[in-house]
């Protein structure tokens, strides 16, 4: 995972803080209109990565301390038993993302309830981006990245208004670390 400072270059921010970390993964299938379509909208889903053989997952989320932030992030490392294992998990999400593109997803947590935008997958043999706009909420939005790396997954959301490729240099350099 990067360092806060790190983060913070990459978005922009100079007050972004770490304000949750998981070592275990979370489910919000019942929340989501489409479960189908969970692994585009959330990441460190049990439902998703399941079944795919993992051994460890690290999850932290940053963002400004204040209730109306203007940047989020999640980032997430995912470990394989071997590099085949965290392949297929790529290739699955893959067609998995690209099924969800286009369409419309609701979310209701019991708290709130706000609908997504999932648009077109962008996509190489190593990388997965993807841009969900939350609908009335003045342009916020964000690039979702996943990329596999020898035996883990990196997976990233970078949220601001008006999001761009931060997600992607984030996990590029979720990437660099892994190789090390």
């Amino acid at each position: 995972l990067l360092s806060i400072g790190d983060i913070n270059d990459i978005m922009g921010s100079g007050s972004m803080e770490i304000t949750g970390e998981l070592d275990q993964m979370v489910d919000h299938s019942s929340d989501v209109s489409e479960p189908d379509c969970l692994g585009s909208i959330f990441g460190a889903e049990q439902p998703v990565y399941g079944d795919s053989g993992y051994t460890a997952v690290r999850d932290q989320v940053s963002r400004e301390p204040d209730d109306d932030n203007a940047h989020w992030v999640e980032q997430t490392a995912v470990l394989y038993p071997s590099a085949d294992k965290a392949q297929r998990f790529f290739d699955n999400a893959r067609s998995s993302w690209d099924a969800c593109a286009g369409t419309s997803i609701a979310i209701d947590d019991g708290t709130d309830s706000y609908t997504w935008q999932i648009e077109d997958l962008t996509a190489t043999d190593t990388l997965l981006t993807q841009i969900t706009t939350q609908d009335d909420a003045d342009g916020w939005e964000c690039q979702h990245a996943l990329a596999p790396v020898t035996n883990v997954i990196v997976e990233v959301w970078a949220c601001s208004y008006g999001a761009g490729d931060e997600a992607a240099d984030i996990a590029a350099k979720m990437v660099d670390n892994a190789v090390r």
